[in-house]
């Protein structure tokens, strides 16, 4: 194990870019909002290329803060969540340099936007359950900001409040979780020493499971926790919506599982999950079939792909199938690409037809036909749904895949059932997929004859993300190559 001050350095160049952010978007100016976000793409651009350095060094790497104590701790894992986080940070970025996700406010939007990929960022290498708890809640403030950012709209506030108040119940019940696991292992939380002194099951160490799954299950958005999502996802600006869907919560449920890899084989971990995971995405299947509303399907149908995530890790805790947890984490870097995309091309749709004489530019009634008129926007909007559906050769293909081999790994109809309910809640995704596709590119005679074509900077991302579902489907090794040796990390307790 190394130690160098490299180690910092995605950690540092977030958190510069959140007060430098915040100092050019003060400065009142016609061009603050490209300015500022200039200033963002270059600080995620310093966090990535810090990135890469560290993988391509030797891993597991260390860095103390103060001299005293592990401040940090890099590893597959970590590298794995900040590259996610990163790229999911520059699309979001670079979309609001030509939308109106700032609302007027530039100097909060681009810090809030970066204080959530570093919390992101630092959930990866955080070394002990308190620091990933710190980390979790740094990603969780800055969303809280996000989400009722419009605060012109009274439903945008209804759904921030909505969305606080349930995360914070979810926080005191995580950080209880991390204090059962504090006095059980007699004041240790690094992960090293966490998992050793946890060798037998205890009444408090399976309570401190349950405690951490609930905690961190709400913003995960695991069924039954999940009611925050519609209005949340909704509500919030475009690029929020993105960042959300794309990497906030499916990173709260990489958290959660990393917060649980500590636990001896002997509390059932996997059973839990793998329980919790197949709920989330059943019900989630069932509560987005007919919507109508293309912002609120898309939120809906989160809720079934988080429950993928989960299952996968559960399958892959139960019985050490390192193959289902490749599948969860493929997953989670496939969703950064295709929920992203899917959401930033909605929110270029309601740009474009904002000054418009349509009555909801997000109802899939009155999109009939936008395909022809913003090409590039509905375009992306259909890879996203197909990839998300499980389509091959697109990037959701493959997670689905390996969490279905893991599921048949295990011996008896036990396996079967698992590999089946995977399959069969892809194929239930398509009743509310489909119908999107068939709105989306009806025909040409009902297109919205006052819709423009998506502007350059806004496609610019939306291409990025599109391109990367498409990528990851056809290509799929280049996402293995990060996916692999975190599952190691995640499979060996976190910190070898």
């Amino acid at each position: 194990m190394t130690e160098t001050p490299l180690a910092t350095v995605p950690l540092l160049a977030l958190f510069a870019g959140i007060f430098a952010t915040y100092l050019v978007g003060r400065i009142r100016h016609e061009r603050s909002t490209q300015a500022t976000g200039v200033v963002a793409v270059a600080s995620l651009l310093v966090a990535l290329g810090a990135t890469w350095s560290l993988w391509t060094s030797s891993l597991p790497i260390e860095y103390a803060i103060g001299g005293a104590g592990v401040g940090i701790q890099v590893t597959a894992l970590g590298v794995f969540l900040s590259v996610v986080a990163c790229l999911a940070g520059l699309a979001v970025a670079v979309y609001a340099m030509a939308g109106t996700d700032d609302d007027g406010a530039t100097e909060l939007y681009y810090p809030l936007v970066l204080a959530a990929v570093a919390g992101v960022v630092g959930i990866g290498v955080s070394a002990d359950l308190f620091s990933l708890y710190v980390f979790f809640e740094v990603m969780a403030v800055a969303t809280y900001a996000l989400v009722p950012f419009a605060v012109s709209r009274a439903s945008a506030v209804e759904a921030g409040f909505k969305y606080v108040v349930l995360n914070a119940v979810g926080s005191v019940l995580a950080i209880f979780g991390v204090s059962l696991v504090y006095a059980e292992t007699g004041g240790t939380l690094a992960f090293g020493p966490v998992a050793a002194a946890l060798s037998d099951t205890t009444e408090i160490a399976t309570a401190a499971v349950l405690f951490l799954v609930v905690g961190f299950g709400v913003k995960a958005a695991i069924v039954p926790l999940h009611t925050w999502v519609p209005d949340a996802y909704a509500e919030s600006p475009a690029g929020a919506s993105a960042l959300l869907a794309g990497l906030a919560t499916p990173a709260a449920a990489v958290a959660m599982v990393k917060a649980l890899s500590v636990f001896p084989g002997t509390v059932p971990v996997g059973l839990v999950l793998v329980v919790f995971g197949a709920i989330t995405m059943t019900v989630g299947n069932f509560l987005a079939l007919g919507q109508r509303d293309l912002k609120r399907l898309l939120a809906y149908s989160s809720i079934p792909h988080v429950g993928y995530v989960i299952f996968g890790f559960g399958i892959g805790f139960y019985g050490d199938f390192g193959v289902a947890v490749d599948g969860a984490l493929f997953h989670v870097l496939a969703n950064a690409f295709m929920k992203g995309g899917a959401f930033l091309a909605v929110g270029a749709i309601a740009y474009r037809l904002a000054s418009t004489d349509v009555a909801n530019p997000r109802h899939l009634d009155d999109l009939a036909g936008i395909g022809y008129r913003m090409p590039v926007a509905a375009g992306a909007i259909a890879v996203a749904v197909l990839a998300l559906a499980g389509v091959p050769p697109l990037a959701g293909f493959w997670g689905k895949l390996l969490i279905v081999v893991g599921g048949a790994e295990v011996s008896g109809w036990l396996g079967v059932a698992l590999a089946l309910l995977v399959i069969g809640n892809s194929f239930l995704s398509l009743g509310y997929y489909l119908p999107v596709l068939r709105s989306l590119f009806a025909s040409p005679e009902d297109a919205v004859s006052s819709a423009a074509r998506t502007p350059t900077l806004l496609a610019i991302p939306i291409l990025g993300l599109t391109a990367g579902t498409i990528l990851l489907g056809i290509v799929p090794s280049v996402g293995f190559d990060l996916v692999g040796p975190a599952t190691d990390v995640l499979l060996s307790g976190v910190m070898p």
